[in-house]
C-alpha cells in the first residue's frame, strides 16, 4: 500500500506543477498584453514629445505573442513607425498624411489627399543589426527616407523623390502644388524630429540652407555636362557664367536665384557639387527641378553623373 500511496502522490504533484506552469505562463502573457496596452495608451494620448518617442521605440520591438497567450488582432512592429508618424505631426497641427487600415487586416498605411491614392506610404523595418526603417511608397518600391528612432537619424533620399515625384508625378500631369502640399509634409516631419528630439537630419536634396552643398554622385564631373546646360541655358535666353568657386559653372534664375555647379575637391581628388542660394533660403535644388522645366531636363538627361548623393551607409 506505501508503494502504491507514493505512485499517487507523485502523479499529484507532476499534474500540479504542470497545471502551476500553465498558469503562470498565463499570467506572464496577460501581464504582457497589459504592459502593451499602457504603452498604445501613452503612443495614442500622450502629449509630450520624449514619452511619444519612448512608447513608439518600444512598441517599434515588442513582442506581444508568448507561448501561452496569442493576440489574432495586433499591429505589425512596423506599423509603430506610422502611428508615431502621424501623432507627431499632428500635434504640430499637420493633418495631410491620413493613416489607413487595409480591409480584413489590421495592416496600416499612408495616403495623401493631394495626390492619387493609388500611391500608399509604409515603413519597411531593416532586419539586422542595424536597425530602423525606411519609409517606402509601396507602389514604387521608392525609400523616400530612413529613420532610426534609437540613433534619432533621419535621412533623405534624392533618388526615391526624383524617382516618384518627378518622374511617376509630375511629368505624368501631377500639379506641383500638388506635390509640394506632400513635400511639405515630409519636411515638416524631419523639422519636427530635429525641434522635438534633436534628431541628426540630412535633408539631402530637399535642403533649403544657402550653405548647404549638394554633393554629386559622380565625383569628376565632364565637362561635357556643363556644356549642355550652356546650350540649354542659351535656348531660354539665361547666361552660363564661370563659378565664383573656382571650376564650374553658375546660372543666376529668376527671383535672385543662383545656382553654382563646381568643384569643391583638390587637384588630385575632385569633389563636385551643387549649391543654391537664394535671398530668403526657401528654395532647394528639388524646387528648382519642380519649377524650371530645362534645369529638370539637364538633370534626368544626365542623371548619372548629377544625381544627388544620398547617405551612402543607409542608401546603397
Amino acid at each position: 500500500m506505501a508503494n502504491e500511496t507514493n505512485k499517487i502522490d507523485a502523479a499529484t504533484l507532476s499534474t500540479h506543477g504542470k497545471l502551476a506552469m500553465f498558469n503562470e505562463g498565463l499570467k506572464k502573457g496577460l501581464a504582457n498584453g497589459e504592459k502593451f496596452t499602457a504603452l498604445m495608451d501613452q503612443l495614442i494620448d500622450t502629449t509630450d514629445a520624449e514619452a511619444l518617442l519612448a512608447a513608439a521605440q518600444k512598441l517599434a520591438d515588442f513582442k506581444l505573442d508568448s507561448a501561452y497567450v496569442t493576440f489574432p488582432h495586433q499591429y505589425k512592429n512596423a506599423d509603430y513607425y506610422l502611428i508615431f508618424m502621424s501623432r507627431l505631426l499632428s500635434m504640430h497641427q499637420d493633418e495631410q498624411a491620413t493613416l489607413k487600415t487595409r480591409a480584413h487586416s489590421e495592416a496600416l498605411y499612408h495616403v495623401f489627399d493631394a495626390i492619387s491614392d493609388d500611391y500608399t506610404f509604409l515603413y519597411q523595418v531593416v532586419d539586422g543589426e542595424n536597425g530602423g526603417a525606411y519609409y517606402r511608397e509601396q507602389t514604387t518600391g521608392e525609400n523616400l527616407f530612413y529613420i532610426h528612432l534609437e540613433r534619432r537619424l533621419l535621412r533623405f533620399n534624392s533618388t526615391a523623390f526624383t524617382n516618384l515625384f518627378i518622374n511617376k508625378l509630375l511629368l505624368k500631369g501631377a500639379d506641383v502644388a500638388q506635390i509640394n502640399t506632400v513635400l511639405a509634409t515630409l519636411i515638416n516631419f524631419g523639422h519636427d524630429l530635429q525641434d522635438d528630439f534633436g534628431f541628426n537630419v540630412d535633408f539631402n536634396i530637399l535642403d533649403v540652407n544657402n550653405a548647404a552643398r549638394y554633393e554629386l554622385r559622380q565625383t569628376n564631373l565632364d565637362g561635357e555636362v556643363l556644356d549642355k546646360l550652356f546650350v540649354l541655358a542659351a535656348e531660354h535666353d539665361y547666361m552660363l557664367r564661370n563659378s565664383p568657386n573656382g571650376h564650374g559653372a553658375e546660372i543666376e534664375l529668376p527671383g535672385a536665384l543662383v545656382i553654382d555647379v563646381f568643384d569643391a575637391g583638390t587637384p588630385e581628388n575632385a569633389k563636385w557639387v551643387l549649391t543654391v542660394r537664394d535671398t530668403e533660403q526657401r528654395v532647394s535644388w528639388f524646387d528648382v527641378l519642380l519649377h524650371f522645366d530645362f534645369m529638370r531636363d539637364w538633370y534626368l538627361n544626365n542623371i548619372e553623373a548629377l544625381e544627388i548623393k544620398a547617405d551612402p551607409l543607409v542608401f546603397a
